[in-house]
């Protein structure tokens, strides 16, 4: 097979962190074809064809010289139709960029996988998304007004936590107490006075055991990790200081990856990590998502390796599906 990895900055990669490593070395390890690209390569011809500017790697199970990945050779363009599998695995933001790379994505063609499907990767905002399965959600607002986050705010009875729609690892949460002074100040810095939306959700004490990203593969609860934040902070990612600690999945978490599972399956959506703080569903992350490192070494599973048995079955589907 010949996968192409959409990636940012190799040298900006983290070896014994980074899920797109895990899932280089796998196809490595099988024997498979591995290109990597930069977003910024994509272009498109006048035939519609999307190209890209792509480098050949070796990526062996463990670095060598201090190199985790070992180049084949020079850039050169290639159509991204001669890939079987091409995998979207820029970490967000998602901004104007990204969404016009997913448009450009769009046009590869059907027998090659695109993964995740670059539609649901447009439609299935982290934040918005997991409000389409409300019976599991916390207490939330979306808005931009002001007046009316300072509403729900006494509705909540003073304490929220406030989100970007379109941050990442914990970037521009903030955690409003009760007796904060200055909630009407950060409200007004976090929407741009009122020019963008944001999320506003019950503050979850919860989250001082633990936030649990739960791994899910072709529509299944793969694994799961509890990221545990640092003293007195409410942000549990990796990103802002936050510890792995082995878990388990309890009753709810199944509930909630049951109820979300065929509906990612349905999206074109292969990988994905969603995250549970308590009882509560608060995100639902498509673009990039991580965690399989932290739990392979908690675990001692390799996930990556049910990643690759997962595009190969839905590549196998879907040409059997178009007749070869």
């Amino acid at each position: 097979m010949r996968h192409l990895f959409i990636v940012d900055p190799l040298q900006l990669l983290q070896p014994e962190a980074d899920t797109t490593i895990a899932f280089l070395r796998e196809a490595h390890r099988r024997g498979h074809h591995t290109d990597v690209c930069q977003v910024e390569t994509l272009s498109l011809e006048t035939d519609a064809r999307p190209v890209a500017a792509v480098e050949s790697i070796a990526v062996p199970a463990r670095s060598e010289a201090g190199a985790w990945f070992r180049s084949l050779g020079d850039r050169q363009v290639n159509e991204l139709a001669a890939y079987d599998v091409v995998w979207m695995r820029k970490d967000p933001p998602f901004d104007q960029n990204y969404l016009y790379a997913t448009h450009l994505l769009s046009l590869v063609p059907r027998s090659t996988l695109v993964l995740n499907d670059p539609a649901a990767l447009r439609d299935a905002n982290e934040k918005l998304f997991a409000l389409q399965f409300p019976d599991f959600c916390p207490p939330t607002r979306v808005s931009r007004s002001i007046p009316e986050l300072l509403e729900f705010r006494q509705r909540l009875g003073g304490e929220m936590v406030v989100k970007p729609l379109d941050g990442a690892g914990g970037e521009g949460v903030f955690h409003i107490r009760a007796d904060d002074p200055n909630a009407k100040t950060i409200l007004e810095m976090s929407t741009g006075h009122g020019r963008r939306y944001l999320m506003a959700q019950r503050f979850l004490p919860e989250v001082r055991q633990g936030d649990k990203r739960i791994i899910l593969i072709d529509g299944e609860a793969a694994g799961a990790v509890l990221r545990v934040p640092s003293a007195g902070e409410a942000r549990a990612n990796f990103h802002a200081g936050g510890t792995a600690r082995k878990t388990d999945l309890d009753e709810r978490d199944r509930e909630i990856c049951a109820a979300v599972g065929p509906e990612l399956v349905r999206r074109g959506i292969l990988f994905a990590g969603i995250d549970v703080i308590g009882a509560w569903l608060t995100e639902i992350n498509v673009t990039s998502p991580t965690g399989i490192r932290e739990i392979a070494r908690l675990d001692d599973v390799a996930l990556e390796e049910q990643v690759l048995d997962a595009a190969e079955r839905w590549l196998a589907a879907r040409r059997d599906a178009a007749g070869g």
